[in-house]
């Protein structure tokens, strides 16, 4: 248990002072961008690997899943701690496919800062609109590194652009490239302004630094002014010492810039080739010097559960302790959970409150992880991001704190499913180990979510795409040995309501001795603002005792979920319990449930439902030959095409598309374009369906 108010001890054992000297950092961006190479390499340099992991080897540190190794992909996020010079910083890799967004999600939910990678080639991808979107709801100071500049094609002034326009962000080069594509040699730093280059014979572990080239000067000169101009609007004695001297000190840069960067106006951008090992050691000077350590965020504010109030915590560790559960990692030995610790101090074998769930819970053991390393921790501190075992109810978004002094954090909220499969097992013996199975994967991925399918007895088990359901289906097969049959995936339609309706119910029975009586009457109704459904109590205690009303919602919760005429699950609706009937000594849970449950069935009953179906937003790479024949078939397919860019010979084309139309459309577009096409798809939204489709699920 976290100790109150109080000066921590420096005595061996003891807890850490507090420094400015940590930074906990994510690492996002598109699919293929080269994330986990850059992370591969920070793990080197930093001499936390002895060792480069290759992606394309299987033998990337941080990707340690079998099914990572097998397909050369992020798939979980993955943590690590190390050392750069002073500084200590909590690194979390992230995935770049879409199905796996929920991991972007958590992380940056948790975290100060992060890193967004950018292909030289490709600048900003679907999938970077995403994570950059993500990074902007939660509040995350950013600065990013424009990777593969010695690929053909790369251009690193385009992605400047492409940021600007696609992402309304402001980076500001702190370098630029010395050569490009096969003639990439290294980068000129603008603070200091110097040429750097990386010898190959050390795996670019030695920098070399030599006078800007003459070709250099003038663009170097150019692009130094517009970032001290830059880093001036964040610091008036800068802008004097510029305009009065012409120059300024490298740390009075550094320090505006840091500003800046904070205040989340302005993104330093680096740039380079991880893969060929030049660039990162700068990366991560710019991690310490512009990204936020914990004392930069302050507070972290929350509710006290019980009366609403808005509370704080100070992020030091001579506070009460707080903390989020944002990741569970599951299999079938246990449950290992990551914590953010926001305050306080966190001890091995103490109590903790999960103020989501009310529970007391004890941790175990306490871990200081390295991607799927655990090294043994007897306490952590305010700042510090680290796994524990021993946890029984906690789950994803819930918070933990000082048993005595609770403080209640925002829950992580994630999309709605659009692909859904069903499951059978092929014996009595397998149902029970698939049961155990999806729960463990449940709590593992909260968007992977499950149901049984009343009218044909199927487990039917829903995620974020195709790829999503064929990884969780490997681990059903691979790590909990379930032997199952597996259907073929299909969309994950919903239904939502059409305008809004009154419901009411009695339940009256008898049971042995007992009379068993409830009435409770339910108002429904559409709301677009609503990303799922709503239950609303305004019952009073005087209308029916304070015990049954959570009886009373979850069966209002119950019926939502059975889903409406169509048997999809409902979104956009609000659900209000409005009235009700208590008769001295006949109340029950089970009457005040099952009648809260005939009542939303009841008003559900006198609405028109409409069906709804899955857009995606895409994003297709095709070459300038074959745009007609790739926007000619997508017209087909009841798309949206949008806008349309060209970057050299390459046409990329976007807007949006019906799920149902686009079920393994990466083998139509290859054989449309001989291969030489790709397309990235999301979940954009939900929309009705024509009448036409819907008239197929009539019944």
């Amino acid at each position: 248990m976290a100790k109150s108010k109080g000066s921590p001890s420096n005595k061996k054992g003891q807890v850490r002072s507090y420094t400015s000297k940590l930074r906990n950092i994510g690492i996002i961006a598109h699919i293929d961008a080269g994330k986990t190479t850059v992370s591969e390499r920070i793990l080197y340099y930093s001499g936390k690997e002895h060792r480069i992991g290759a992606v394309d080897e299987g033998t990337a540190t941080m990707d340690w899943r079998p099914e990572e190794q097998e397909r050369g992909i992020t798939i979980t996020s993955a943590a690590t701690s190390l050392n750069w010079g002073e500084y200590r910083i909590n690194l979390i890799d992230t995935p770049g496919h879409v199905d796996f967004t929920a991991e972007v999600e958590r992380s940056l939910r948790v975290l100060d800062g992060a890193v967004g990678i950018f292909c030289g080639v490709g600048g900003v991808e679907a999938q970077s609109e995403t994570v950059w979107r993500q990074a902007n709801r939660y509040q995350v100071p950013r600065i990013a590194f424009v990777n593969k500049l010695d690929r053909t094609g790369a251009d690193f002034y385009r992605v400047i652009e492409s940021m600007r326009e696609r992402l309304n962000a402001n980076p500001v080069p702190v370098q630029i490239p010395f050569g490009i594509e096969k003639e990439f040699q290294g980068t000129v730093d603008l603070i200091e302004m110097k040429l750097i280059r990386y010898d190959e014979a050390s795996q670019g572990s030695d920098l070399i630094y030599e006078e800007v080239p003459e070709e250099l000067a003038e663009d170097a000169a150019k692009w130094r002014e517009f970032m001290i101009e830059t880093a001036a609007e964040f610091d008036d004695d800068l802008l004097n010492s510029y305009l009065e001297d012409g120059d300024v000190s490298p740390e009075a840069i550094r320090s505006a810039l840091r500003a800046g960067t904070l205040s989340q106006k302005i993104q330093p951008l680096l740039c380079g080739t991880a893969l060929k090992n030049k660039g990162v050691q700068p990366l991560l000077d710019a991690v310490c010097s512009y990204l936020p350590a914990p004392e930069d965020i302050e507070i972290v504010e929350g509710l006290h559960p019980r009366s609403e109030d808005g509370i704080t915590r100070k992020l030091v560790p001579d506070e009460y302790f707080s903390a989020l559960a944002f990741k569970s990692d599951v299999d079938s030995h246990g449950t290992l959970t990551y914590l953010r610790i926001y305050s306080g101090v966190l001890k091995a074998g103490g109590q903790v409150l999960n103020v989501t769930q009310n529970e007391r819970e004890r941790i175990q053991k306490l871990f200081l992880m390295h991607s799927n390393e655990r090294t043994q921790l007897e306490e952590a501190q305010a700042g510090d991001i680290v796994g524990v075992v021993g946890l029984r109810t906690t789950a994803t978004g819930d918070t933990l704190s000082d048993t005595k002094h609770p403080i209640l954090f925002e829950a992580l909220r994630f999309p709605e499913t659009v692909i859904a499969m069903a499951i059978e097992p092929r014996s009595i013996a397998d149902r029970d180990k698939l049961l155990e199975a999806i729960e463990l994967l449940g709590k593992d991925d909260p968007t992977f979510r499950s149901q049984l399918d009343e009218d044909t007895g199927q487990l039917v088990v829903s995620g974020m795409g195709e790829l999503h359901l064929e990884v969780i289906k490997g681990r059903l097969l691979r790590e909990f040995k379930v032997d199952a049959r597996v259907g073929k995936p299909r969309v994950a339609y919903r239904e939502t309501l059409q305008g809004e309706g009154r419901g009411s119910a009695v339940f009256e029975k008898l049971v042995g001795q007992k009379n068993h009586y409830a009435q409770i009457v339910v108002q429904v109704s559409h709301d677009d603002d609503l990303e799922g459904t709503e239950v609303v109590n305004k019952l009073s205690k005087e209308t029916v005792p304070l015990e049954y009303h959570p009886d009373i919602e979850e069966g209002v919760r119950g019926a939502i979920e059975s889903g409406g005429s169509y048997g999809f699950p409902l979104i956009h609706v609000r659900a209000e319990i409005v009235d009700g009937d208590f008769r001295q000594g006949d109340g029950s849970s089970v009457a005040y449930a099952t009648a809260a449950s005939q009542a939303l069935s009841d008003a559900i009953s006198k609405l028109s439902t409409v069906i709804l179906e899955p857009i995606m937003r895409f994003e297709v790479q095709v070459p300038e030959e074959y745009y007609g024949s790739v926007v000619n078939d997508f017209n087909k397919r009841r798309a949206v095409v949008g806008e349309t860019d060209l970057a050299g010979d390459i046409r990329l084309v976007r807007g949006t598309v019906p799920l149902a139309e686009v079920f393994g459309y990466t083998t139509v577009l290859r054989s449309l374009t001989q291969g030489r096409a790709s397309i990235s798809m999301e979940p954009e939204t939900y929309a009705q369906v024509p009448p036409d489709v819907q008239a197929k699920f009539e019944y």
